[in-house]
């Protein structure tokens, strides 16, 4: 059985947000490396809860792009 993160106990918008921005610092030289291990975390709180964070972050560009 897979321990408690924080991650499991934010609401899914701010797990979002968090896996969105990480990744956007990631691809900007702006975080580590080791951040793919915050990233990995992230993953698995969502899909305890079964939420495709692609599809998510995918929806959230969009709407950033659009505005």
């Amino acid at each position: 059985m897979q321990g408690h993160t924080l991650y499991d106990k934010l609401p899914i918008d701010l797990l979002v947000e968090f896996y969105y921005e990480i990744n956007m610092n990631i691809k900007k030289g702006i975080l580590s490396e080791a951040m793919y291990h915050e990233i990995e975390l992230i993953k698995q709180a969502a899909d305890k809860r079964g939420i495709s964070l692609l599809t998510v972050c995918w929806s959230t560009y969009k709407i950033n792009k659009d505005n």
